[in-house]
């Protein structure tokens, strides 16, 4: 419109100068030629003038149309940071609060676990209903580099509410400092958080290695997740538990994934490791043999004092709908001291294995540490097929012995199978149909027959699933 207007003023201008006033264009005169020869020489010059213009002037246009495009909308950008970073929502399959400028945030997590626990006849406690865990926590981050949680068990009748408080500091991925009361670096059964085990219960070898402590622990992961360490040093004592032995109990493990980076090959979920621990105990108690039914304990504690160690060895093998897991324990318990006459008696000693498989009916992928996502959700109304969720079938075999040395000795074995049933991320139903054996037929739940039957079933909801 702006060429328009400008070319049509130049062209009046033209006329005007060409034709004087009070005179008609049809009067011949003097030199009309050689006027006319000027005036065309003027036209062909405005001609040149008015598409330099309109170059220029498009030129400009261009500038404005390539800046509009480019440069985001000026009328309404705190609309459009809120949406790129939103202050309050759903991530990464839990709930969190975020300040504005990102430097703080927090996450909220929390699980319940309503189990049955059912028994064969026989001397054992009585079959019952039991909120296994009722968990609530937050973790998140303070500034970049520090991250936290904290996390308590409101299932807990013992009065240690607390589970986990930490701070840890974390700068790179290979190495990371972490201060507080978390769980002690030992056995992949008892490192792998309690909402995404795959039966009800650990397994019975999982009593000789320790769980929570107070602490500090350096840790990272190398060569992108093929090696990863723990080293740390605690009480040992247990939940909120002071030292009473002025000796801190150490703890290292390391854990070996080699084929990890390799896309293509069928050993990349396959990961082994081990770890030891060290410490001492004073006028402490032992370890119990129980088995994951809690049925019967066919080894109580005996009183121990010196030195505690602590060896294990851990294997995984994920195939994709498939998982097998597996390792062996061993731990010794002095007895210094405690004999007649301030003599030593044999330390008591524990040794126990575990093995286990699992398979998705359904063909998801196993995760390793996560939770299971099936393919078709039940009443799913998002995105994605509903279906009946994802059903897995499962079996496990552990063996434990306990010895003290001396006639007190005992072993159980007990072979767990089932189906879990994965209604969506969040809730699971397990089944566990169990077989418990002991060695000793007098000392279990049926005096005079070792073999028992158990049933333990769990129904548990999630909102922060892994």
């Amino acid at each position: 419109m702006i060429r328009h207007l400008f070319l049509s003023l130049l062209l009046l201008a033209g006329l005007a100068r060409a034709q004087e006033p009070g005179k008609r264009p049809s009067e011949p005169e003097a030199g009309t030629s050689s006027e006319i020869r000027e005036l065309r020489a003027q036209v062909q010059e405005l001609r040149l003038l008015v598409e330099r213009q309109q170059q220029a002037l498009t030129a400009i246009q261009e500038r404005l149309d390539e800046r509009q495009t480019t440069a985001p909308p000026a009328s309404n950008p705190p609309q459009a940071k809120e949406k790129a970073d939103p202050l309050a929502g759903w991530a990464n399959n839990r709930a969190f609060l975020r300040s504005a400028d990102g430097r703080f945030e927090t996450g909220i997590i929390g699980y319940a676990q309503l189990d049955f626990h059912g028994y064969q006849s026989g001397s054992h406690p009585p079959n019952t209903f039991l909120i296994r865990r009722a968990r609530l926590g937050m973790e998140g981050r303070v500034e970049r580099y520090f991250g936290y949680k904290v996390e308590g068990d409101f299932a807990d009748t013992a009065g240690t509410l607390l589970r986990d408080l930490y701070v840890r500091i974390q700068r790179v991925d290979a190495f990371q400092l972490s201060f507080g009361q978390f769980r002690v670096p030992i056995s992949q059964e008892e490192m792998r958080f309690d909402a995404v085990q795959d039966f009800v219960e650990r397994s019975m070898v999982n009593a000789l290695v320790p769980s929570r402590s107070p602490g500090v622990m350096a840790s990272g992961v190398l060569k992108k997740g093929a090696v990863e360490y723990q080293v740390g040093a605690f009480n040992g004592k247990g939940l909120l538990a002071t030292n009473n032995t002025g000796t801190p109990e150490t703890a290292l493990r390391l854990r070996l994934s080699p084929f990890k980076n390799k896309k293509t090959s069928p050993a990349r979920g396959f990961s082994f490791g081990g770890a030891f621990t060290e410490g001492r105990n004073d006028a402490g108690v032992s370890i119990r043999g129980q088995t994951e039914s809690r049925s019967y304990s066919f080894f109580l504690p005996e009183t121990v004092n010196g030195k505690q160690t602590r060896a294990n060895g851990e294997l995984t093998w994920m195939l994709g709908p498939a998982a097998v897991r597996a390792e062996y324990v061993q731990t010794h318990q002095q007895r210094t001291h405690l004999g007649a006459g301030g003599t030593n008696l044999p330390g008591v000693v524990g040794k126990g294995y575990m093995a286990q498989l699992t398979y998705l009916l359904t063909g998801e992928t196993k995760p390793e540490a996560g939770a299971v996502a099936p393919r078709r959700a039940l009443f799913h109304e998002g995105s994605g097929d509903r279906g009946f969720g994802a059903w897995e079938l499962k079996a496990r075999y552990a063996n434990l012995q306990i010895a003290d040395g001396t006639s007190r000795s005992n072993r159980a074995e007990t072979l767990f199978f089932g189906v879990n049933w994965y209604m969506n991320r969040f809730v699971s139903h397990l089944v566990d149909f169990g077989f418990e054996r002991f060695k000793d037929p007098i000392r279990s739940p049926r005096p005079g027959d070792g073999n028992f039957f158990v049933l333990l079933t769990r129904l548990q909801v999630t909102f922060s699933a892994r």
